[in-house]
């Protein structure tokens, strides 16, 4: 066998080590895709979730959810949401609501603030579709929840796919739509088991004045006398001198405003405690729900 020269020898040792055992490290995409198939394929899973609210600067705590979802399409949470106390049943698309008012078992009614939680509460669901066309997708910092140690992805969702997540009835809408809201999600993965175990999802958005309101533009307030000197022009207002001065053009009349969701959802106990006990009246909602969807035609 001829000998490899010397410089030939000392320039493949030089060279970066190929994995062909199959230790290679799998792409961020595939390791967040296996996690949610082992979620989705598991009996199922406890939630524990916390939702906060920034709006311009200042935070607040915009409420709570425990849940226990029992795969393929069970759902039991109780929820405080801004002080208000809800328990809701899900039962694939049928949904039923304790009315704190009345203290009965209703169908909700559709709007896109409840149809918006209703698809975070199918977590499973909704971690797959936000992989759809995932971007900037990309391993962070490894971090360990209490002794287990997980490795995070973190992307962003497309504006594809937030316009299929922010659908809902116009009348119970926020004003958060696809153009004015951006969504990245953070996920912790065990990398003993390949389960995701701590989901994070920001929902940025920036309203240009309150929702339902006008654009903030000079032609709506022509009608305010107080704000016109004598020949019908708008007054200049003042700077914070005191000072006179023409508004600029383009500049709007509200500032807008910077609101940042975050919904961080713990996930625990897969495979465990997953029997609930349905009222009877909740179970009769549901199934209301379900024999309408079959009717021929709906």
């Amino acid at each position: 066998m001829p000998r490899l020269a010397p410089a030939v020898l000392a320039a493949l040792l030089a060279l970066p080590a190929f994995a062909g055992d199959g230790d290679e490290e799998d792409s961020p995409l595939k390791t967040y895709t296996k996690a949610v198939r082992n979620m989705n394929k598991s009996d199922g899973y406890h939630l524990d979730t916390k939702i906060d609210v920034d709006m311009g600067g200042s935070s607040m705590p915009g409420g709570s959810v425990e849940g226990v979802i029992r795969n393929p399409d069970f759902g039991h949470f109780k929820l405080d949401i801004a002080g208000n106390a809800l328990e809701v049943f899900k039962q694939g698309e049928a949904v039923a609501m304790l009315n704190p008012q009345t203290g009965k078992w209703e169908a909700s009614a559709a709007n896109q603030t409840l149809d918006f939680f209703i698809k975070i509460f199918n977590l499973g669901n909704l971690l797959d579709e936000l992989r759809q066309g995932a971007e900037k997708i990309e391993y962070g910092d490894a971090e360990d929840l209490g002794k287990r140690e997980c490795r995070t992805v973190t992307f962003a969702v497309p504006k594809k796919t937030l316009e299929s997540l922010m659908k809902g009835d116009g009348s119970g809408s926020l004003g958060v739509t696809s153009d004015n809201a951006t969504m990245t999600v953070k996920a912790w993965i065990d990398r003993k088991e390949n389960l995701p175990r701590k989901i994070a999802i920001t929902i940025d958005v920036e309203l240009k004045g309150l929702p339902g309101a006008g654009d903030g533009t000079d032609e709506e307030f022509e009608d305010w006398e107080d704000e016109k000197d004598g020949d019908g022009k708008k007054k200049p207002e003042k700077d914070e001198d005191g000072k006179m001065h023409e508004k600029e053009e383009g500049e709007d009349e509200i500032p807008p405003m910077k609101i940042a969701i975050t919904v961080t959802a713990s996930i625990k106990k897969y495979g465990k405690e997953l029997d609930v006990e349905v009222p009877e009246a909740a179970k009769k909602v549901l199934e209301g729900q379900k024999k309408t969807e079959t009717e021929p035609g709906k």
